[in-house]
């Protein structure tokens, strides 16, 4: 069931998907078997039209159905029901059962509805059961505030409300408690912009509070530095004005944002109420690394923990425990006691040690993570009554994401199999991955008079106000938010409301969402709105800015010159490392340093090993690996049969493969037909000796290290490249394949040719030639990057994909001070 899915990295993704695409069609009521023929209807469509791209969209969608099938099976067979069915069961059994409909409606003569906007088809269709003609029936709502699409809300359910109970009335509201009139102007232009029908759409609104003076406010910035620079700038501002802090709020389209914004702004002294990713806060990393002592036999704990102030060491004495436990089998809470005494350690490095050793005597690596923890910050150390007698915001706030985790922890359920700890880090990376820790995220309610700004996405202050909005982001890809396709897409005819295809039906959702999105935002603030927007990318290309500010230009004050509230001084942190003279820059390292310098650093300079247990998808892609190896010797004598090759495979796979899976053979089976994709793509060649490429810059070398070397049938020397996933459209602008191209020419002269061979695909692919342009531009990009490796500029990037699925994900962006040799 994975072959559509293009940029796969583990099952676990598609199953998500999936299971969204399940709770979509329960929003509709669509059963199993509903969902099932919807789906067959789409194939035989698609099959009669010969279109390759819908029957591809179809054979998603039958996919789709088999899980759902699969999936209503398994529940029936535990008599389980899942979140959709407490809404979809009462809505069917209503509709087909009249004496329990008419029991329900005795006991529930009179309903009221807030929020109708975000109610979804089948609320609605509950809604229909439960209220009959709708003459008892009252609903409030605003479709220009229909901002939970994923939930299947619809503005189209405002519009139908009168198909749905016909001899309905309609009252406006005319008057707003809410804003300043200079506000309820400036988000009514827009509404009357928006892709609404006329009746929801046009707003005439008066302001009880009466008109304030303070017209809403654009600023443009040049860069996203400059813009929170400008943010703080305002805030403080209006603080000298008589707004506290507390009365402010920030609102970001996405969660990242809010964190860049959030470390700014304290950077800068101004506090927030803010938690963001809690197991991604500093605070909550040095407990995590604690307890990844009890599981992690190769010591990348040490390079957070001797970071911090109670176990301070140098950072060559973290490389130095590294390299002694480098190939143990026992973890590294069960040889503390033994690392006080390795040779080479400083004596700071052994005080860190032996304090070390004494605040987890007694602890194992069997125990309960809340058990290891409270031992640890209750019994051994001091930190939770230092953070308790804090006063600042910065603290209380750190106070605040402790306890958050402590609670967490100790509302695990028990483990049955396995070590608790190792399931509660697994937990907390496919949390963080799948974005299913938002409610960690909240601040407790007794916290929020605390006098910080507040910062939040736009759906998390749904029902807010604050005294002072401020709203950044306001470009192309920013607000409104990019579409990002369908991946999961429904049967045509499944949603209600949806008159064209599915994807111009989705894009158009998309679209209104994010309208209603902006719109919400505008309308949190009750006196001062501000607005900003940079004009230039982090690379340097240009950002264009929101299609959404022209439709308010009218109704707001551009400031041509708005203020900055600058950074405190504060260079790069550098690590000065000494290298031997053989330590080479491959093209994967490069590739590496320019995905993430910090995971660069960590993994090919500081050398942290990883028991990282990889997924039954990666395991098989590793076996594939290996075969890839075995063929590039075994083809420089004779070209291997398929029996030889499968043999072989079987022997790696019989070694490292996903045995123990459940689905190990369909695993295999995948397996084998990308090593028949391997055979297929040599036929008629003859190989060389995979060597390494050096290409020499001005800072430094690049070592290209070839998949394979051949000679093809024509005469050409080829390069080439191997994956085993499916080539991408942008595949060939990586850096990989401009340092093949001037490996290939400098190697072997002007006639060599580089290949990209994508398993999946089947095919080969001869990768063109760089233009003069790109040539000069991926040169100065090297040239930058490799200044920065040997400059020692190792700095974060935080994402919120990859982040969770990196091995050091919980020692991160941690360093400790001091220089660095590595032998």
């Amino acid at each position: 069931r994975l072959k559509h899915y293009k940029n796969l990295w583990d099952p676990v993704i598609v199953l998500r998907d999936i299971l969204h695409a399940i709770s979509r069609a329960k929003d509709e009521v669509k059963t199993a078997p509903e969902y099932r023929k919807l789906a067959e209807a789409q194939e035989n469509r698609a099959k009669i039209s010969g279109d390759e791209k819908a029957i591809e969209t179809a054979g998603k969608v039958m996919e789709i159905a088999a899980v759902y099938e699969l999936y209503e099976k398994a529940k029936t067979e535990h008599n389980a029901v899942d979140f959709g069915d407490l809404i979809m069961l009462p809505a069917m059994l209503l509709e087909k059962d009249a004496v329990a409909r008419d029991l329900t409606r005795l006991r529930h003569r009179h309903v009221l509805v807030d929020e109708y906007q975000d109610v979804n088809r089948a609320s609605v269709r509950l809604l229909k059961a439960l209220a009959g003609d709708g003459k008892n029936l009252w609903v409030v709502g605003d479709a220009r505030q229909s901002i939970y699409r994923f939930r299947g809300a619809s503005a189209v359910n405002m519009a139908s409300f009168g198909t749905d109970f016909p001899g309905e009335v309609s009252k406006p509201l005319t008057v707003n408690y809410r804003s300043k009139q200079e506000i309820i102007e400036t988000f009514s232009a827009f509404a009357g912009t928006m892709d609404l029908p006329n009746e929801l759409r046009n707003l005439s609104l008066k302001a009880k509070r009466g008109a304030g003076g303070a017209v809403p406010s654009t600023s443009k910035f040049v860069t996203e530095d400059d813009e929170v620079a400008g943010i703080a700038a305002s805030i403080k501002q209006l603080e000298k004005l008589g707004v506290p802090f507390k009365d402010q709020a920030v609102l970001c389209r996405t969660n990242p944002r809010i964190d860049e914004i959030s470390q700014a702004l304290e950077a800068r002294g101004i506090p927030v109420l803010h938690l963001g990713s809690l197991f991604e806060r500093d605070e909550v990393r040095d407990l995590l690394a604690m307890l990844s002592l009890a599981t992690d036999r190769f010591g990348a704990a040490f390079a957070r923990i001797c970071a911090s102030p109670r176990y301070k060491a140098p950072l060559q004495d973290v490389k130095t425990l590294l390299d002694y436990l480098r190939g143990s089998d026992k973890a590294c809470l069960t040889r503390l006691g033994e690392l006080a005494s390795v040779p080479g350690l400083s004596a700071a490095g052994k005080a860190a040690i032996q304090q070390l050793v004494k605040d987890c005597a007694g602890l194992t690596p069997q125990q309960n993570p809340w058990d290891f923890l409270t031992t640890i910050l209750l019994d051994r150390i001091d930190q939770l009554r230092v953070l308790a007698s804090g006063t600042s915001i910065r603290q209380r706030m750190r106070s605040i994401a402790i306890w958050q985790f402590l609670n967490f922890l100790r509302e695990q359920s028990p483990v049955h199999h396995g070590h608790p700890i190792t399931t509660l880090l697994d937990r907390v990376r496919n949390l963080v991955l799948l974005a299913e820790e938002r409610d960690l995220r909240q601040v407790p309610e007794a916290a929020l008079q605390m006098n910080a700004v507040r910062l939040m996405t736009i759906h998390a202050s749904k029902g807010l106000e604050f005294e002072a909005v401020h709203l950044p982001g306001l470009t192309v890809e920013g607000i409104p938010g990019k579409y990002r396709g369908l991946r999961c897409p429904p049967p045509e005819g499944m949603i209600a409301g949806w008159l064209g295809s599915v994807t111009d039906e989705n894009r158009k959702s998309h679209d209104q969402e994010e309208e209603c999105l902006f719109f919400v935002a505008m309308s949190r603030a009750r006196t001062h709105l501000r607005i900003y927007y940079s004009s230039v990318q982090d690379n340097g290309n240009r950002r264009n800015p929101s299609a959404y500010l022209p439709k308010i230009a009218a109704k707001t004050h551009a400031i041509a010159t708005p203020e900055m509230l600058p950074a405190p001084a504060g260079g790069i942190t550098r690590v000065l490392v000494s290298k031997p003279a053989d330590w080479i820059i491959s093209d994967a390292r490069m590739t590496s340093y320019e995905g993430c310098p910090r995971r660069f650093f960590y993994t090919h300079v500081l050398g942290i090993g990883t028991g990282r247990r990889t997924t039954p998808f990666e395991r098989t892609h590793s076996v594939i690996h290996d075969l890839i190896r075995w063929l590039s010797r075994t083809r420089l004598t004779a070209p291997p049969s398929y029996d030889q090759t499968h043999a072989e495979f079987d022997r790696i796979w019989n070694e490292k493969g996903p045995l123990d899976h459940a689905f190990a053979a369909d695993y295999q089976l995948l397996g084998r037909s990308l090593v028949d994709s391997l055979i297929d793509a040599g036929a008629g060649q003859t190989f060389e000796a995979v060597k390494p490429l050096t290409v020499p810059f001005k800072n430094g070398k690049v070592t290209v290290e070839p998949s394979e070397i051949a000679r093809r049938g024509d005469g050409k020397l080829v390069i080439r490249r191997i994956r085993t996933g499916h080539q991408t459209e942008d595949e060939f602008d990586a850096l990989e394949y401009f340092y093949y191209e001037k490996a290939a020419v400098a190697h072997y002269g002007a006639a060599a040719v580089v290949e990209a061979l994508h398993l999946t695909d089947n095919m080969p692919t001869e990768v063109p030639r760089l233009t003069d342009r790109k040539l000069t531009s991926r040169t100065t990009k090297t040239e930058k990057l490799l200044g920065e490796i040997h400059g020692g500029e190792f700095k974060a990037k935080p994402n919120s994909f990859s982040c969770p699925r990196c091995p050091h994900f919980f020692i991160c962006a941690a360093i400790p001070d001091g220089d660095l040799t590595i032998g």
